[in-house]
């Protein structure tokens, strides 16, 4: 039996499936970092909502029925007054 085989898939072919390894890393990391994120703000939403059903609940037993603004919102929609030039303005 006389083997005349020289080499194999090369130096070439080592780097390419490395560099499909090292990509494939990267990019199950920023998914990770992604998903954490969109839980983390899924969880901070769901508290949000709590929180402003107890405070509509134990607003509307206090004033017998008026819907009562939230958190000290004129509107009731979570944005209070618009002021330009505040710190917190976008």
């Amino acid at each position: 039996m006389d083997s005349d085989f020289t080499g194999g898939p090369g130096f070439l072919a080592f780097v390419a499936t490395f560099a499909l390894v090292v990509a494939t890393v990267v990019i199950m990391l920023s998914l990770t970092r992604h998903l954490r994120k969109m839980r983390a703000r899924s969880a901070r939403e769901e508290a949000r909502e709590e929180a402003r059903e107890a405070d509509f609940a134990a607003g509307s037993a206090d004033s017998a029925g008026d819907a009562a603004p939230l958190r000290g919102d004129e509107d009731g929609d979570g944005r209070g007054d618009e002021v330009a030039g505040e710190a917190g303005d976008r």
